[in-house]
């Protein structure tokens, strides 16, 4: 990065991010260099002091950003400038000015990110993520537009570089403002949102999940791994107090396929629902729990999902196709019986006996 500290190769070093910015073939390979090299200029605006990124408007396109890092005297280190060369002694500016500084950051960015596949479907890159990179974001997903967001979104995907709740941290940021996101930032958002699902907490994805208001639509490439994510929001307290009901109806729409046992904490949400007579939640939930059972019967619930059962399908005449279709395709099991006996009560309008037949 000599040309950074030599201003007789400024116009060279901004010509050339701007060449890879403009190439709309260039290789994957191009994503980590250019991840290396916002940390080195994002270094190299710090300076000595405390203060030397300051925020002040400049123009980019047709956007306004409050991002403009004020130029420090620094000295270069061995990743700016050649170890023996004695031209740049320490305290001499820097050879470029506020805004192409911040133009360099923005479009190197965009050199590593703006092409790059986010679909989180494969290995990640070995980013080597620094301290500098987080005063990038910060400034980019407060002040930056969208597309220099879902550019940094796009860094923190291919390569699982930063902690995974800074992703919802940032998009907070975003959030902050009036604007809706645009098409390229929320796909980036549920990408995201899909890669770091494993380790992001309830809380965080909680956040997220409520910025991007996802869609039957925008899950299609995962549609059966998200009723698992949806399901673990909901079996945690917090989500199920504040999961918004158009994830509820989300899984509802999806299709669900038992991995896991059922526990006792499903059978808790479906009695705090019965509780509050909230018939429309049930309706989602009743299935899940008669799934999850399926997987690994447990008698010891049968009692109480059966005693729901039959008064969901009293209420919403809609759950007993929903169930019958669901009992249609679950394999032969002690599951499958039992659920076959509740309905055939349901079908007749008789009570449910108190302690239903144990295949």
């Amino acid at each position: 990065m000599d040309a950074f500290a030599n201003r007789t190769h400024v116009r060279r070093l901004i010509n050339l991010v701007d060449f890879l910015a403009r190439w709309e073939e260039r290789p994957a390979c191009l994503t980590p260099m250019a991840y290396q090299w916002c940390s080195v200029f994002s270094e190299a605006t710090e300076g000595l002091g405390q203060d030397s990124m300051r925020i002040s408007k400049f123009r980019r396109g047709d956007y306004w950003f409050k991002l403009d890092m004020e130029l420090a005297h620094v000295e270069p280190g061995p990743d700016l400038v050649h170890p023996d060369d004695n031209s740049h002694a320490r305290g001499r500016p820097l050879g470029l000015n506020h805004k192409q500084c911040a133009d360099l950051l923005l479009r190197t960015l965009e050199v590593g990110f703006r092409l790059a596949n986010i679909s989180g479907d494969r290995p990640p890159l070995n980013l080597n993520h620094t301290s500098h990179h987080d005063r990038i974001f910060d400034a980019v997903f407060s002040y930056g537009d969208d597309e220099a967001i879902a550019d940094a979104v796009g860094a923190w995907i291919v390569g699982k570089s930063s902690p995974a709740s800074s992703c919802a941290r940032y998009f907070a940021l975003r959030m902050a403002r009036a604007t809706p996101l645009s098409p390229r930032l929320r796909h980036a958002g549920i990408r995201a949102l899909e890669s770091g699902w494993r380790v992001i907490s309830i809380l965080d994805a909680l956040c997220l999940l409520n910025c991007l208001h996802v869609d039957a639509d925008d899950v299609m490439e995962n549609k059966y791994v998200w009723p698992w994510r949806l399901v673990r929001v909901i079996r945690s307290p917090t989500g199920f107090e504040s999961l918004s009901s158009h994830y509820w109806r989300l899984l509802g729409k999806l299709t669900f396929r038992a991995y896991n046992r059922l526990g006792p904490r499903d059978v808790e949400v479906m009695k705090s629902l019965e509780e509050v007579e909230d018939w429309e939640k049930l309706e989602v939930w009743v299935p899940i729990v008669w799934d999850l059972l399926d997987y690994e019967f447990m008698p010891d619930f049968v009692e109480d999902i059966g005693q729901v059962t039959l008064k969901l399908t009293s209420q919403r005449p809609s759950a007993l196709q929903k169930l019958e279709n669901l009992c249609k395709r679950i394999k032969e099991s002690d599951a499958r019986t039992a659920l076959r006996l509740i309905l055939g009560q349901a079908r007749a309008g008789q009570p449910l006996l108190e302690s239903p037949p144990t295949p």
